[in-house]
């Protein structure tokens, strides 16, 4: 899972047949979720000019582009808190390659969110910022949205351990493990999970648990997932440790080269575009007002990912762009 690029790739050319939209309030949220990740401290100076060509307004204002200008904000300080996180505690740390160290950091964050009001005395910047995050939630939060979060968290931290533990093995997962636990390492749930609260509706529990419109939001982790493993390639070799990502995967699962693994990476994706919209027709077809609203930001997702990742510097920088052109 691990190595350096010799020579340029053709990276596979992605696309959707969905509409894109971006927020009005995008660059406005982006100024503000760097102002408050340094008010918490978990951006030095050296990682806010890291983070500058990052544009996680337009993440938030891209994946959730008619959500509440409150609902935004939280949505892009969140997904700030989980880029900062990864590069400090995951693949590109030693604390990344160490499961037992990991996993006791975990659990003073899961503190943080199953336990409502409590904020350790000796609480890292990080936990202070999620406890903020987590106070923010809860006020725009119905408690049924509150436990998705915290469920889909959960899982996210878990993936993180497990990574972890390949990392310390010196291990690859096999291609049916690595696609079920990149579900949750990509930590599109967490965010998925605030559809409807940056929204500002509240998705009904029937809808939500529905096993079709599960498996839609499944189809559109694993789409978003790939997608980012696809065009993020580049980075992670030059960056990671070990690389967890499907390209590498489907070399070292099949025997292939990494632009064959690249071209079936980009084979898997459009395979699951089309399924989705084949399953997304059932599911429109007896569905209410909120859960019209819920498969329109599940298009959002993997249409808002894609134009994101495509502009963010960080799967774009010279370095990057140097050792990979379009297919």
């Amino acid at each position: 899972m691990q190595g350096k690029l010799r020579a340029p790739l053709a990276l596979p050319q992605l696309s959707y047949p969905f509409a894109s939209e971006i927020s009005p309030h995008a660059n406005e949220v982006d100024a503000q979720a760097f102002g408050w990740a340094r008010q918490m401290n978990i951006l030095d100076s050296a990682m806010t000019a890291q983070y500058s060509g990052l544009r996680v307004g337009r993440l938030a204002g891209r994946t959730s582009p008619r959500s509440e200008r409150a609902g935004l904000q939280l949505l892009a300080d969140w997904q700030l808190w989980l880029f900062a996180f990864d590069d400090a505690y995951c693949d590109e740390s030693a604390t990344g390659e160490d499961p037992e160290l990991l996993a006791r950091t975990v659990v003073d964050y899961l503190r943080i969110i199953e336990d409502p009001g409590q904020v350790p005395d000796d609480a890292d910047p990080f936990m202070g910022a999620l406890a903020d995050l987590r106070d923010r939630l809860l006020a725009h939060a119905s408690p049924m949205q509150w436990m998705r979060f915290v469920h889909s968290v959960t899982g996210y931290f878990l993936s993180q351990c497990w990574e972890a533990a390949n990392r310390s093995r010196r291990t690859a997962p096999t291609l049916v493990e690595y696609l079920h636990m990149r579900r949750h390492s990509g930590a599109v749930p967490t965010c998925m999970a605030l559809i409807d609260v940056a929204g500002g509706f509240v998705l009904p529990q029937e809808d939500f648990a529905n096993p079709h419109v599960m498996s839609l939001a499944q189809q559109a982790t694993n789409i978003a997932c790939w997608a980012n493993d696809i065009l993020s390639y580049p980075k992670e070799v030059a960056r990671s440790r070990s690389v967890h990502s499907l390209p590498p995967i489907l070399s070292a699962q099949y025997g292939i080269d990494m632009p064959e693994a690249l071209h079936r990476a980009g084979q898997m994706h459009d395979h699951a575009v089309r399924q989705y919209l084949e399953q997304e027709t059932t599911a429109r077809a007896h569905a209410g007002p909120q859960l019209h609203r819920y498969l329109d930001d599940l298009r959002f997702w993997m249409t808002g990912n894609l134009d994101w990742s495509l502009e963010t510097r960080r799967y774009n920088s010279v370095d990057a762009l140097d050792e990979v052109r379009p297919a």
